[in-house]
């Protein structure tokens, strides 16, 4: 490829296929046994009373007040705030910081489906009450990450694991109480 040539040739990339496989069937697994003995019956039939929606309809407003701040968050910073010869610095304070911007939004879109995957179904089919608490939980930890970013690792995943987490505890929830249905 044009513009990847090696610059060493005893390195070797390696790609995480296999742990990240094992990574996610253990976790979704804890958290199936969690939801095993923290949900209860059948799944709900659809729709649920009005009322029940409330909640949830203010929390999904949240999710899209928060990821559309960060979307915008970097589009003014690329094209409202700055001249092109800031964006095009490599003035170590600037590149950290359009680095903060990019992977804040990166993070939240490369996340979205999955949460909506997840979100969605178990809050219309297990809990919508349940589901509009974790879908707040899931925004305050998502409004965490660029105030983190720059600490990195570990700090940062006081941002991402618990999203994780409330995701597979949803996926779990959904496979324990869809075969009681």
């Amino acid at each position: 490829m044009v513009g990847y040539e090696a610059v060493d040739k005893d390195v070797e990339l390696v790609i995480g296929s296999g742990p990240g496989v094992i990574k996610t069937t253990v976790e979704l697994l804890i958290f199936t046994v969690i939801a095993y003995f923290t949900t209860s019956g059948p799944l709900k039939d659809f729709p649920a009373e009005g009322k029940e929606y409330k909640l949830l309809v203010l929390s999904f407003v949240s999710f899209f007040f928060v990821a559309y701040c960060f979307v915008m968050r970097q589009g003014t910073t690329y094209a409202a705030l700055n001249k092109p010869e800031v964006i095009k610095s490599q003035d170590p304070k600037i590149v950290s910081g359009l680095k903060n911007v990019d992977r804040t939004t990166l993070n939240m879109l490369e996340q979205m489906p999955c949460f909506l995957l997840m979100a969605l179904p178990y809050a219309l089919f297990v809990s919508p009450t349940v589901g509009a608490y974790l879908v707040f939980a899931y925004v305050f930890f998502l409004i965490l990450y660029p105030v983190l970013y720059d600490k990195g690792a570990p700090l940062l995943f006081i941002s991402t694991f618990p999203r994780y987490f409330i995701l597979y505890y949803m996926a779990g929830a959904l496979l324990v109480t869809a075969p009681r249905t």
